[in-house]
C-alpha cells in the first residue's frame, strides 16, 4: 500500500510508540473506534478527498453501530498499527478460519467481503495468456504471492511499482505490459476512468490460489468486543449495507465463508 513521506513516519512513530489497542469499555472512554489506514490507497482509503475509501466507510459504519465516533491513524504499513494505537485494521485476508482464537493479539472477525487478484492490461491487443506474458513484463508488488507465482511460471516481472494505483498507472501508460492488482482496485479504476483503458483478465489466475475472504483484524481485543463486532458485520451483511459500500467503489463480492 501507499507510503507516507519519511519525515511523517518518523514523527508518527516517535509520538505514539507506546499507544495500545483497546477493548470496548476502553474505546467508550475516548468515544472512539480507531482504525488504521493508508493515506493514499484508493479505493481502500485516502486522507483527503471524497469518497474516503472502502475501509474508511466500513470503519465509520462499525463505529456508528458501536455508538462511537470514528478515529483514523494514517500509516504507510500495517505493521505500525500497534505503535499508533489502532483498534482495528478493516481489511485482512482470511487464510484459515478458526472457531476459537488462539491469541487475542490479532483476531479476525467473520468475513465481510470476497476479494482476489486479477491480471489487467490495456485491452489494445489480443487477450493475454501465460505464453504471451512470458514475452513481456508484468508489474507486481515485490514479494507478493503473485510475484512468486509468476516467477515460478517463467513470466518476467517488474517490482518497482508498490501499490495497485501505481501498477494500474504503469499498465495504462505502457510502462508494463500487464499487471496484477486486486479486483476491487481494478473495479474502482474502471468506474472512475472508464472500462476502455483497462481490461480485466480474470481467468489467468486460479481463484483457488488468488481469491480469499476479507475480515476485520481486531488488535489486542477480547471475547466481548469480538462478539459485538461480529454481530455488526453479520447484521450489515444481511441488510445489504456492506454490499452497498463495496459497490460504491466499483466491485463487491460477498464472502464465501461465514463463522
Amino acid at each position: 500500500m501507499a507510503r507516507l513521506r519519511k519525515h511523517r513516519l518518523v514523527a508518527l512513530a516517535c509520538v505514539a510508540a507506546t499507544a495500545q489497542a483497546r477493548t470496548l469499555p476502553e474505546m467508550a472512554v475516548s468515544n472512539e473506534f480507531v482504525i488504521c489506514a493508508a493515506p493514499d490507497d484508493m479505493p481502500f482509503s485516502r486522507r483527503d478527498g471524497t469518497p474516503a475509501g472502502l475501509y474508511v466507510d466500513l470503519g465509520r459504519l462499525v463505529a456508528s453501530d458501536l455508538g462511537l465516533a470514528l478515529g483514523i491513524r494514517w500509516i504507510p504499513r500495517r505493521e505500525l498499527a500497534r505503535r499508533v494505537g489502532c483498534d482495528a485494521i478493516m481489511g485482512a485476508a482470511v487464510v484459515r478460519a478458526e472457531d476459537r482464537p488462539t491469541s487475542w493479539r490479532n483476531v479476525l472477525t467473520v468475513p465481510w467481503m470476497r476479494a482476489g487478484a486479477v491480471v489487467v492490461d490495456t485491452g489494445r491487443g489480443p487477450a493475454a495468456t501465460l505464453d504471451t506474458l512470458r514475452a513481456g513484463h508484468v508489474a507486481v508488488p515485490s514479494g507478493s504471492w503473485a510475484h512468486r507465482w509468476l516467477d515460478a511460471h517463467g513470466v518476467p516481472v517488474w517490482v518497482r511499482f508498490r501499490t495497485d494505483p501505481e501498477i494500474i498507472g504503469a499498465v495504462v501508460r505502457g510502462d508494463a505490459d500487464a499487471g496484477v492488482v486486486s479486483d476491487v482496485a481494478a473495479g474502482w479504476y474502471r468506474q472512475q476512468a472508464g472500462a476502455a483503458n483497462l481490461r480485466v483478465l480474470d481467468t489467468l489466475l486460479d481463484p483457488a490460489e488468488f481469491a480469499f475472504d476479507v475480515a476485520i483484524d481486531l488488535l489486542d481485543t477480547d471475547a466481548a468486543t469480538l462478539a459485538r463486532v461480529n454481530g455488526i458485520v453479520r447484521a450489515r451483511l444481511a441488510d445489504g449495507a456492506i454490499a452497498a459500500i463495496g459497490l460504491r467503489y466499483g466491485a463487491y463480492r460477498p464472502p464465501a465463508g461465514q463463522r
